[in-house]
C-alpha cells in the first residue's frame, strides 16, 4: 500500500470511527466502545507501518484562502515524526482499552471514545503537518477535545475544564500572533515548515526576533504544562476521568507541546545565550516548584498532575542547554514521561475503578489483592523518580550532562536543582506507594471485596511498563536514534554543527545500561538471600500491650499523607505553601483580576451620554490615523 493511502485511511479510521461512536451514543451506547478499540487498534498497526516507510512526504493538495495565502496539505512522516505519531496512535489505543471497564457497570460514555479518537487524530496531524495553519488548525481541535474529555467528568470538573480551555486559549492566540508576525517578517513562504527550517532559518538578533520567539514559547510552554502556565493540569486533574488524563495532559498534550519547542528553538531560531538561559531557568523552577507541591498532596490525581508538570522541567531545561546530549535528554525525556506518566494515571484509573476512592488517607494495602496493578504502577513510579535502570534515568542522565556542559556560570544551581527535583520525586512517590499499595488498609475497604483489574486494563499497564524497561536496558540506541532523526528533521544546524559534530559526545560520563543491570541484579539476589536468612531464623511474636485496649484504634493508622507534614512547615516553606493554595502565582487567576478591573473602567465609561460616546469615537480615531501614519 501507498505511504499516501496508509497516511489517509490512518485519519479516515479516527475521524469517521469518533463519528460514529458519537453517534451511537445516541441510539446504542453500548455499541461505542467496541467500535472505538476496533477502530484505535487498526490504526495503531496502520501508524506502525507508516513509521517503518519513513521518510514519506504525503501531498493531498492546496486550498487558497486568499490571493496570497495557501493551505498546503503536505505531511512529512519522517524518522522522528513517524516515532512521535506511532506514540500518540499507541497511547490513543492504551487509554480507550483501559476505558472499556473504568466506568462502573452500568455507565457508558460513548462520547469520551468519540473525542479520544478524534484527539488522537488531531494529534497525529499536528505532529506530522509541513504548514503552520494545517498544524495550527489540529493543535486547535486538541485543545477543544481536552475541554470536552475534562467535563466529561461531570458538573465538578466544569470549572477545570474552563480553565485548562482558557489557558490553552491563550496560548492559542499567542500561537496564531507568531505564525502572523512570521508571515509579516517574510511572507507566506514562512508558512512552509520546511522552508523556516533551510533557508527562512531565523538567527535572533533583535527584539523584534525576540518577541517572535516569545510567542512560540508561550505557546509551546502552555499546551506541555510548564511553570507558570500549568496551573490548568492540576485544575483538569481534579475531577476529570484518569483515561481524560492519561491521553491528553500526560502523553498528547506533553508530545505536541515539547515537539514545537523543539522546532521553534531548533529548527525556526538560532537562540542566543540569553534565551537559552531562560529556558533552563524555568526548566528548573518547573522542576523544583511542581514537585514540591506534589509531595503535600492528599489525593492521587493531583499527585500525579504536580509531577506531569515538573517532569517538563527537564524537557525544558535539555532543550535550553543548546548542547546535543542536554538536546537528546530533553527530547528522550519527552517520550518517557509520556510513556510512564500515561501508565501512572491508568493505574490510577485501575484503583479509583475498584476503591471508588483516590484519597490516600481512604486507600491502602491493595498491593495483595491488585498485584499486577501495583507492580506496573510500581515500575512507573521508579521509571519517573529516575531509578535506574529505567528509562526515566536514561534520559535524566543526559539532561544533567548536558547541564554540565552548556549551564555556564548557573551550571552548579541549574544541575543541583534538578538532581534535588529527581530525590524529592522519589520521596512523594514513596509516600504514594505506601498510602495505595504498601500500607495499612482502612477501615472503610475492610469489607470491600476487590479484586485485580480486567485484562484490557492490565494490557496497557504491562505495554507501558514493559516500554520503561526496554528504553532503560537499552537506551543507547532509542536516545541514538532520537539524534539522527531530529538532526535530519529539525534542520538541526545550530548544534548538530558545534564542535562535537555529528557524532554523540560523551564527555563528561557515560551510562552503561547492561553494567548496571548486572549490579542491580547482583544487589538484589545479596538482598533477598538476606531476607530468606531473616525470614529462616525463630522469631517470637506476641500481641503488643496497648492498656488494655485489643485492637487498635483508626487514629493509629500512619498513612502516607502525614510522611511529610513537617516539610510544609519549615519558616520559607510555610508561607510559600500558603501563597500557592491561595493561587497567589496562578496566571489564570491573576489574569481574571485583571480583566475584571478593565472590564469595569469600561462600565465606567459606559455612562449613556450620547457626546461621551462621541468623544471616545473621535479619540479612537486619531489615535488610528497615528499610528498609520507612524508606521508609513
Amino acid at each position: 500500500m501507498e505511504p499516501q493511502n496508509v497516511h489517509f485511511l490512518i485519519l479516515e479510521i479516527l475521524i469517521i470511527g469518533g463519528a460514529l461512536c458519537y453517534l451511537l451514543g445516541l441510539a446504542k451506547r453500548e455499541a461505542a466502545a467496541p467500535v472505538a478499540a476496533l477502530c484505535s487498534a487498526g490504526a495503531l498497526v496502520l501508524g506502525g507501518a507508516l513509521w517503518r516507510m519513513a521518510p514519506v512526504v504525503v501531498e493531498y493538495g492546496r486550498v487558497e484562502l486568499t490571493h496570497r495565502i495557501l493551505m498546503h496539505f503536505q505531511f512529512g512522516i519522517g524518522k522522528f515524526s513517524g516515532a512521535m505519531n506511532f506514540l500518540a496512535l499507541l497511547f490513543g489505543f492504551c487509554v480507550i482499552l483501559s476505558a472499556l471497564t473504568y466506568w462502573r457497570a452500568g455507565e457508558s460514555h460513548p462520547r469520551f471514545y468519540a473525542f479520544a479518537l478524534w484527539a488522537v487524530a488531531g494529534a497525529s496531524v499536528a505532529l506530522t503537518a509541513r504548514h503552520l495553519l494545517v498544524f495550527l488548525l489540529a493543535w486547535e481541535l486538541v485543545t477543544l477535545m481536552l475541554y470536552l474529555m475534562v467535563g466529561i467528568g461531570g458538573s465538578q470538573a466544569r470549572a477545570g475544564a474552563a480553565k485548562s480551555f482558557s489557558m490553552l486559549g491563550f496560548a492559542d492566540v499567542a500561537l496564531v500572533l507568531a505564525i502572523g508576525c512570521l508571515i509579516a517578517r517574510g511572507g507566506t513562504r514562512m508558512l512552509d515548515i520546511g522552508y523556516l527550517q533551510g533557508n527562512g532559518h531565523i538567527v535572533v538578533s533583535n527584539w523584534g526576533d525576540i518577541g517572535i520567539y516569545v510567542l512560540f514559547l508561550i505557546a509551546a510552554l502552555a499546551k506541555a504544562g510548564a511553570v507558570p502556565l500549568h496551573t490548568w493540569v492540576p485544575a483538569a486533574a481534579e475531577h476529570a476521568p484518569m483515561p481524560t488524563m492519561a491521553l491528553l495532559p500526560a502523553s498528547l498534550d506533553k508530545l505536541l507541546g515539547i515537539v514545537l519547542l523543539a522546532r521553534v528553538s531548533l529548527g525556526f531560531f538560532t537562540l542566543n545565550d540569553g534565551l537559552r538561559t531562560v529556558l533552563m531557568v524555568i526548566g528548573v523552577v518547573t522542576i523544583l516548584s511542581a514537585v514540591m507541591m506534589a509531595m503535600v498532596q492528599h489525593t492521587l490525581n493531583k499527585l500525579l498532575s504536580f509531577h506531569a508538570v515538573s517532569q517538563v522541567g527537564y524537557m525544558v531545561l535539555g532543550i535550553g542547554t543548546g548542547t546535543v546530549v542536554g538536546v537528546i535528554g530533553g527530547l528522550f525525556h519527552m517520550v518517557n514521561h509520556a510513556i510512564y506518566k500515561s501508565l501512572l494515571f491508568l493505574g490510577c484509573g485501575a484503583v479509583e475503578s475498584r476503591t471508588g476512592d483516590l484519597e490516600l488517607d481512604n486507600v491502602g494495602g491493595l498491593a495483595r489483592a491488585m498485584p499486577l496493578t501495583a507492580a506496573s504502577f510500581f515500575v512507573g513510579a521508579l521509571a519517573i523518580s529516575g531509578v535506574p535502570p529505567l528509562n526515566g534515568f536514561v534520559s535524566k542522565w543526559l539532561v544533567y550532562q548536558g547541564t554540565l556542559e552548556g549551564g555556564g556560570r548557573l551550571m552548579p544551581l541549574l544541575l543541583a536543582g534538578a538532581v534535588l527535583g529527581s530525590a524529592l520525586t522519589l520521596a512523594s512517590f514513596v509516600k504514594a506507594m505506601h498510602s495505595v499499595f504498601f500500607g495499612e488498609r482502612p477501615q472503610e475497604l475492610a469489607g470491600k471485596d476487590i479484586r485485580e483489574v480486567g485484562w484490557n486494563m492490565l494490557l496497557p499497564l504491562g505495554i507501558l511498563a514493559g516500554l520503561c524497561v526496554a528504553l532503560g536496558v537499552l537506551g543507547g540506541a532509542g536516545f541514538t536514534y532520537l539524534f539522527d532523526a531530529a538532526r535530519v528533521e529539525f534542520g538541526w544546524q545550530a548544534v548538530a554543527e558545534g564542535d562535537v559534530g555529528a557524532e554523540l559526545s560523551f564527555k563528561l560520563g557515560f551510562w552503561g545500561p547492561v553494567q548496571a543491570v548486572l549490579l542491580i541484579l547482583i544487589g538484589l539476589v545479596l538482598g533477598l538471600l538476606l531476607y530468606s536468612f531473616g525470614r529462616a531464623m525463630k522469631v517470637r511474636r506476641v500481641r503488643p500491650f496497648l492498656g488494655g485496649e485489643v485492637d487498635l484504634p483508626a487514629s493509629t493508622r500512619v498513612s502516607g499523607t502525614s510522611f511529610y507534614l513537617t516539610v510544609r512547615e519549615l519558616p520559607f516553606i510555610r508561607g510559600a505553601y500558603g501563597d500557592a493554595e491561595a493561587e497567589a502565582f496562578d496566571v489564570y487567576r491573576l489574569a481574571g483580576q485583571v480583566g475584571s478591573v478593565f472590564v469595569e473602567m469600561l462600565r465606567k465609561l459606559h455612562t449613556g451620554v450620547l457626546e461621551v460616546y462621541v468623544t471616545w469615537l473621535v479619540v479612537g480615531v486619531a489615535g488610528v490615523i497615528a499610528l498609520l501614519f507612524l508606521l508609513r
